[in-house]
């Protein structure tokens, strides 16, 4: 398995990926994404961007992370650990379905603590579904601390925030 920076060439691929994952996600009564989100334009904006990775073998996808700068306005009003340091952001962390459970997910997230002390990162930041019970243990389990929710506009359930110092 390796860790790659995308390409456009990995679109289709890597909407197969998501599209899957949404699919199971729902399967197991949890909402946090649906058929328009992500859509092929905010993974394609990640990719050119160049803030979207993928995690390969040979011959399948498994999983695909975005880090960047990027803050929600509504992390504006969070109880974060930092304030005004160098923070990188985790958007979009999908495994494939049939990938799950084998410490991937673990992969990418170490993948981007490195990405972030490399480039003087003082923390990282992210925000999931309060009622993704997976995504909330894997982040408790990695070391982030529960920082506070925020409510997106076109969504009625909280999200929950986290941030780890590095």
């Amino acid at each position: 398995m390796r860790i790659i920076k995308a390409k456009e060439s990995d679109l289709s691929n890597i909407m197969l990926l998501i599209s899957k994952t949404v699919e199971t996600m729902i399967q197991e009564k949890n909402y946090q994404w649906d058929k328009s989100y992500p859509d092929v334009d905010i993974i394609a904006d990640d990719i050119n961007n160049n803030s979207l990775y993928i995690i390969k073998n040979e011959e399948n996808y498994l999983g695909t992370i975005t880090i960047n700068e990027d803050q929600s306005p509504e992390y504006v009003d969070v109880n974060w650990l930092t304030s005004g340091k160098k923070t990188l952001i985790i958007h979009r962390l999908a495994i494939h379905p049939s990938a799950q459970r084998q410490g991937i997910a673990k992969n990418l997230i170490n993948f981007a603590e490195e990405y972030a002390r490399k480039n003087n990162y003082t923390s990282i930041r992210l925000d999931t579904f309060s009622e993704n019970q997976k995504a909330l243990s894997l982040y408790d389990k990695c070391g982030y601390k529960r920082t506070g929710k925020v409510y997106f506009s076109h969504r009625t359930t909280p999200f929950t925030c986290f941030e780890k110092i590095l």
